[in-house]
């Protein structure tokens, strides 16, 4: 393994204790300032252009920065602060597709969706969800059906909020097929995504709304762990 490797993998690491510690007893800041601080060591690597494994090394490198940027949005949304989360989310798409790696570049469109729907960018929120989609289903291995059930969750809880028009039948529908993707994955109930509405959506089936609030009072999911593949 080389020095870079090493030095990404140690990052990831990193990051991934802390979303297991700090994201999961809802300490954003502090999480927020370690993704930070990991993202600029993630930038102040210097891989030279003559190595031969330059190319694998940059996108690594460009794969682990996609997810610090994920985190950190992740962070800001449950912070209320989306607009700067939709900063960071660009970036993440701009790093996820210069790493070529397909669930990354899956991932970073589903997380900038959820970001424009939380700015009230309904039809761009839509448009990157639903883009997302063939992408989770290209594959079949575990990260693939993973981020396919929490398509159908947020999708679930969109509809359950009122964004779509089409109803609570719809949304527990949704919710079912997430939990027949979810159920045969090891370790579903704890995966690392979480919003209040759909995390309950999740575990227990998400129950019809008796009433579907209007769109514009209504707030789209604003939190999610992911694995980090």
């Amino acid at each position: 393994m080389s020095d870079f490797q090493t030095i990404l993998q140690n990052l990831q690491q990193r990051t991934d204790k802390t979303l297991d510690t700090l994201e999961r007893e809802n300490r954003w800041e502090e999480a927020l300032e370690i993704y930070h601080a990991a993202g600029a060591e993630v930038d102040a690597l210097d891989i030279p252009r003559d190595d031969p494994a330059y190319r694998l090394a940059y996108r690594e490198a460009r794969r682990v920065r996609a997810y610090l940027y994920l985190r950190e949005a992740n962070a800001l949304r449950a912070l209320g602060r989306p607009v700067e989360a939709t900063a960071l989310g660009e970036k993440e798409l701009e790093a996820a597709t210069a790493s070529g790696d397909g669930i990354t570049i899956a991932r970073a469109m589903f997380s900038l969706g959820g970001t424009y729907l939380a700015n009230g960018d309904v039809e761009r929120g839509l448009k990157f969800l639903d883009d997302s989609k063939p992408m989770f289903e290209h594959g079949d291995d575990y990260d693939h059906r993973q981020g396919l059930g929490w398509w159908y969750i947020i999708q679930a809880d969109i509809r359950n909020a009122g964004i779509l028009p089409d109803g609570p039948e719809a949304a527990a529908a949704m919710a079912d097929k997430a939990l027949e993707i979810l159920r045969p994955l090891k370790n579903w109930r704890r995966a690392r995504w979480k919003n209040s509405s759909t995390n309950t959506a999740a575990t227990k089936r998400l129950p019809p709304a008796k009433s579907a609030p209007s769109p514009s009072s209504t707030s789209p999911p604003t939190a999610w762990w992911w694995t980090s593949g």
